[in-house]
């Protein structure tokens, strides 16, 4: 048997196997992933060097994990529901993410606004 030969099951359907064929879903899973971690690494004090960066990057792959998990889960619905659950929880993850980013960014701007109150002399 070749790689190039189709396999079926009795049912006539193609096996499921752990490879799996929705691609979309796990870029969507790669991308909410790496926003945790780039927002875990405030945790561990490396990201307090340039806290910018971290919840920029945290930002971007959030940007990019929302759509592609949508994109996964209209793919999972043609592919029978492979992938469906991945996407779904990528996008959770996505919507989370930017929603702390936005949390820090607001903190940070309130953090300057209140600065600049203290040291307003006139």
């Amino acid at each position: 048997m070749t790689s190039g030969d189709d396999v079926r099951t009795a049912s006539g359907k193609a096996p499921r196997t752990l490879v799996g064929r929705n691609r979309t879903a796990k870029i969507s899973a790669f991308f909410a992933l790496g926003g945790v971690t780039f927002l875990a690494n405030f945790v561990t004090g490396i990201a307090w060097i340039n806290p910018g960066l971290f919840v920029g990057l945290a930002l971007l792959c959030a940007l990019i994990a929302v759509p592609t998990g949508h994109a996964g889960r209209f793919r999972g619905r043609r592919l029978d529901g492979e992938g469906r659950g991945l996407a779904l929880v990528s996008i959770l993850t996505g919507w989370l993410v930017l929603l702390t980013c936005l949390l820090a960014l607001l903190a940070f701007v309130g953090l300057v606004a209140g600065l600049a109150v203290l040291i307003d002399d006139t």
